[in-house]
């Protein structure tokens, strides 16, 4: 009588337990920017590190948040890096919006104008991207969003 109670409570714990598996959630919001001054040299090659720039996501009743998280990999959301010609600078956009509406990112570059950076944001499913890219307000061809996008300072 007891093996039959302990195989009817184990049955019972395998019939109550549902195996819930996590969704894997892929997050896509790398931008590559290439840095270009007033005489069309790379701002990034000169004497600028990542302690010149700062990075602000802009929430959705207007204010600028700025990304410097110091347990992060990434502290400020952005690194240069060295693709092999030049150097680019490697950001993550803002992806706080809804499916089909724009999220928008500021990026301050020490002696020049903020540089405006918006995406339309995409949720499907596991996956958070955007779709579109604007910067300073021009629409970025699809064809680009995976290369470094030149972007012309303005002091």
């Amino acid at each position: 009588m007891n093996k039959l109670l302990l195989l009817l409570a184990t049955l019972l714990s395998f019939l109550a337990c549902k195996k819930n598996e996590p969704l894997d959630t892929n997050l896509y919001s790398e931008v590559q920017l290439d840095l270009v001054g007033e005489n069309h040299e790379n701002v990034l090659n000169s004497n600028l590190t990542i302690a010149d720039l700062d990075l602000y996501y802009v929430t959705s009743s207007g204010d600028k948040v700025l990304q410097n998280h110091g347990n992060l990999d990434l502290p400020k959301n952005m690194e240069i890096v060295d693709n092999q010609q030049h150097k680019v600078l490697r950001l993550f956009a803002n992806l706080d919006a809804k499916h089909d509406d724009y999220a928008e990112t500021l990026l301050k570059v020490k002696g020049y104008e903020e540089v405006s950076i918006k995406i339309k944001v995409r949720r499907q499913k596991g996956s958070l991207g955007y779709s579109e890219l604007f910067l300073n307000g021009a629409k970025i061809s699809t064809d680009l969003l995976a290369k470094p996008v030149t972007v012309q300072l303005k002091k």
